[in-house]
């Protein structure tokens, strides 16, 4: 068995940018990953053609929901996990690392059993016609089944993370990514005594490289830092930490499950120009969140930053890792408008080479890119909320940022601008919300005056 490794808070003193870009890079890293299932699920389906891409465009939303359920369980399960290692209980730490695992398996059977059964009436809602929906149900068959795999390494993920460790998830994610790179054209095409299977190939190769990380996670939450324990020893310990856990993952998963809802509808808006347009707007998406990755690793690394100087009470380091982490998203966008500006078209023929998807999903890029700045600010403020245990302010943003905003000045602007009312009303949704975030934040100044 391997030596485990003692538990300690590493985030409590050193320099904080050095923290946070050695968090942000490995955790960008393991994002990129994760996002590449996307991606190389997306290039391959697009080979096969636009139809194919566009029943992939409608399936997107779905996984972005369950993510959400597995992040509103990890967020929470981190937020007490970081801030006991930050304090030096450890007890604590295997209690919420043990039962947030067993949550989480009761929870995303229930998912997995009534998606599957419910594949045809949930794609109908977003607007699927029967051109797309065999694909549909050919990859989402496969897709609700293999949940588990999916859902259970994210939030185990999570609490290596709080523990200072950004690496070891990556690496393992990077594995996983390759495998599913690897294995897409095989089962999607067929080779040799493997028959072409299209999209329900592509599903089976997400499956399997989400076994490794299933595999990879618990190894390593048991043997190299020994956080698991019985989960049966004691009920009533079971059933405190689950409502402790349950009490911020439900806000916490809300606010997520906020944004896949949401695009959900923006697609059964998008699907009324034509499934070439839908399959743009997709292409445009994974472009999009291939962009934020940066974003995403830095909006998470705060996550254990925070989370251990919190339960250590070193509440200046906090702040200044604040203002490094929200300047950083301007620079980014205004870089990633410029290579959109330039290269949107060369960069969407690689998923498929239709002109009219491509104008598509230029469409798209070039609208909202620069909506990464609020974003990325969202996503900090959201993240910082969350390991503080207050997640009802990340809550309240994404229903004013979804509800006041995006969806009613999208249905507006439609009428006027079709499509591209849509986008106009999804570039103010994120940079209206990111400053009034921002702005929430300061007016607090819950971090403030508190220095020992």
């Amino acid at each position: 068995m391997a030596k485990k490794k003692q538990l300690k808070a590493n985030l409590t003193s050193g320099d904080v940018l050095q923290h946070l870009i050695s968090l942000t890079l490995p955790m960008s890293f393991g994002v990129f990953t994760i996002i590449g299932f996307n991606l190389a699920d997306t290039f391959f389906v697009g080979q096969l053609g636009s139809t194919e891409l566009a029943a992939m465009a409608f399936t997107f939303p779905i996984p972005m929901i369950v993510g959400s359920i597995s992040f509103g369980i990890g967020s929470a399960t981190s937020s007490f996990t970081a801030r006991a290692i930050g304090s030096g209980n450890v007890e604590k730490v295997k209690d919420y690392t043990t039962y947030s695992l067993l949550l989480a398996i009761l929870i995303v059977s229930m998912v997995a059993i009534f998606g599957f059964l419910t594949i045809e009436q949930q794609f109908r809602l977003m607007g699927a016609d029967d051109t797309v929906m065999p694909y549909i149900k050919e990859y989402m068959s496969i897709w609700y089944l293999s949940t588990p795999f999916i859902v259970i390494p994210m939030a185990g993920n999570s609490v290596i993370r709080s523990l200072g460790d950004t690496k070891s998830p990556a690496v393992v994610m990077t594995v996983a990514g390759l495998v599913n790179i690897i294995l897409d054209p095989i089962l999607i095409f067929g080779l040799g005594p493997i028959p072409a299977m299209s999209l329900k190939g592509a599903a089976i190769a997400t499956t399997i490289s989400r076994i490794l990380t299933l595999v990879a996670s618990l190894h390593m939450l048991h043997f190299k830092y020994g956080v698991l324990k019985n989960p049966f020893s004691s009920l009533s310990k079971v059933l405190h930490v689950w409502k402790n856990i349950i009490s911020l993952a439900i806000p916490a998963t809300l606010t997520n499950v906020i944004n896949p809802l949401s695009i959900a509808v923006v697609t059964k808006m998008v699907s009324s120009y034509g499934n070439k347009v839908v399959a743009g707007f997709g292409v445009g998406t994974r472009i999009e969140s291939f962009m934020a990755i940066v974003l995403i690793g830095l909006s998470a690394s705060l996550g254990p930053f925070v989370g251990q100087n919190f339960g250590a009470k070193k509440f200046k380091r906090i702040n200044l890792a604040l203002n490094y982490a929200n300047s950083f998203p301007v620079i980014w966008a205004i870089l990633c408008f410029i290579v959109m500006f330039f290269f949107s078209d060369p960069i969407s023929r690689i998923f498929n080479s239709d002109p009219e998807v491509i104008s598509a999903s230029r469409d798209y890029l070039l609208i909202m890119t620069i909506g990464l700045i609020g974003n990325g600010i969202l996503q900090n403020v959201v993240n910082v909320f969350n390991v503080l245990g207050r997640p009802k302010v990340s809550l309240v943003a994404n229903i004013f940022k979804m509800f006041v905003i995006y969806l009613p000045y999208a249905l507006i602007l439609r009428g006027f601008y079709n499509e591209y009312g849509i986008y106009i009303a999804g570039l103010c949704a994120h940079i209206f919300t990111g400053f009034f975030a921002l702005m929430y934040m300061r007016k607090t100044c819950f971090l403030d005056n508190q220095d020992t």
